[in-house]
């Protein structure tokens, strides 16, 4: 579903474009308020959004602790009546209710780009501050079930039941956990360059620049949280692995916060925009993705870290030739791999409850039946992305964890049983599962 809706946006944002094109328009607030109507009525349509919740997409300001923003909004998707702002076709919304702002540019340019990363970086600092201003004042109970999940993947522990028990974590795991909070709880957003950089190398490079730049000039303003959700131009896109919906990973702790795709940019508007009505309604999206996945290049890379106690960001880059960036849209999803001992080790976990003790006896038997140690059965689990050590023990991330063995004892590991079920048949394995359903009290 998700695939057929975005070629009908892509189509769609075609046809308005062409249509445009027919103009001899040299006003350019005119033409650019042609482009931001056409983001409004593209995300409108039926196959778009849902309307049975209520979502509208407007222009106008954000309101945050009852303080309107100066910061003119191009195009926001928000849920419910705002307050109309005069006679004026601009609305008035709180933050509550805004799920995703848009900065459209016809052409996409690197003094337009920073223009509009400052406008929705400055809005996101102002969510954080109102956000600490809540917890203090209002006794605010931030829903962290989503942010629970991805710190658990990026770190392999458990992640703290409530958000004040924040401070109960290293520095740097406590900044980690912040981030993703905010990513959770945020509204997502979006640069939308119809036109602009012609190759992948293009917008990757200027996004370095700009952050090059403020960071060289003492501006640490444009950290993690402060970098849009996602920026297109053309079918070019960089994308913010924050959870909703996508976390990118690589080795034992890297988190890699920006990637780079190139094939529908259509799709990852629609992506993130049905990722953030899921979780802001608690609803399932008729995704239908099958075993698609988007084909990503890392671009950013950070890691969590402490000097003398301090929490900080490690950061580092990945840089490619064009070249090197061509490829096809047609990566796809698969389980995760595991072998024998591992195997082993989630059956006797099942048999637990859930939890496998990561003991002396535990690491005999690994080692007389399987030959690896306990620590090694652990790091390989864990990298899985399934898995979280728990005190003295090993247990799922996820309420339910799909396991199939296969003839050799070896298997395959996951959460997601519709998309396993669509590998077994494409690989002609039969589902034959062991399901393990951790409830929690």
């Amino acid at each position: 579903m998700i695939r057929k809706a975005s070629e009908l946006l892509e189509k769609f944002i075609e046809v308005e474009k062409s249509k445009l094109h027919g103009f001899d328009m040299p006003h350019m607030p005119t033409l650019g308020s042609a482009y931001e109507e056409i983001t409004k009525q593209g995300i409108y349509q039926d196959f778009a959004i849902p309307k049975n919740l209520d979502l509208r997409v407007v222009s106008g300001f954000v309101c945050i602790g009852e303080v309107m923003l100066t910061e003119q909004i191009d195009c926001m998707l928000v849920y419910g009546e705002g307050e109309r702002y005069g006679l004026t076709n601009q609305f008035k919304y709180d933050i509550e209710k805004v799920l995703c702002i848009f900065e459209v540019k016809k052409t996409l340019r690197k003094a337009d780009y920073m223009d509009a990363m400052e406008h929705l970086a400055n809005i996101r600092r102002k969510f954080a501050d109102n956000f600490e201003e809540r917890l203090v004042n209002e006794g605010y109970e931030p829903d962290i079930t989503n942010a629970r999940r991805r710190f658990s993947q990026l770190t392999g522990k458990v992640a703290p039941e409530k958000y004040l028990d924040i401070h109960h974590l290293s520095s740097a795991d406590g900044m980690l956990f912040y981030v993703l909070v905010q990513e959770s709880l945020a509204p997502i957003t979006i640069i939308h360059g119809y036109e602009g950089y012609r190759t992948e190398r293009g917008l990757r490079s200027v996004f370095l620049d700009i952050l090059e730049e403020a960071w060289k000039s003492g501006d640490r303003r444009l950290g993690i949280p402060s970098i849009p959700t996602l920026v297109t131009s053309n079918n070019f896109c960089l994308v913010k692995g924050n959870g909703i919906p996508f976390l990118a990973m690589q080795n034992k702790d890297e988190w890699i916060p920006v990637f780079s795709t190139r094939h529908n940019s259509a799709k990852l508007i629609l992506e993130l925009i049905w990722s953030k009505i899921g979780a802001y309604f608690n609803v399932k999206m008729p995704w239908d993705d099958g075993l698609h996945m988007d084909s990503a290049q890392p671009l950013l890379i950070a890691r969590a870290g402490e000097v003398d106690g301090v929490g900080g960001w490690i950061y580092n880059t990945k840089e490619f030739k064009e070249k090197y960036m061509e490829r096809e849209d047609d990566k796809l999803w698969s389980p995760s791999a595991v072998g024998k001992a591992e195997v082993s080790a989630i059956d006797i976990m099942a048999m637990h409850g859930g939890y496998l003790s990561l003991d002396h006896d535990m690491n005999e038997y690994l080692t007389n039946a399987h030959g690896v140690t306990v620590d090694q059965v652990t790091e390989a689990l864990l990298q899985t992305r399934l898995f979280m050590i728990d005190g003295k023990c090993l247990r799922p991330i996820y309420p339910q964890t799909y396991l199939i063995t296969n003839e050799d004892e070896s298997g395959f590991v996951a959460y997601e049983v519709d998309r396993f079920d669509l590998w077994c048949a494409e690989n002609g394995i039969p589902p034959h599962y062991m399901c393990m359903y951790l409830i929690s009290s």
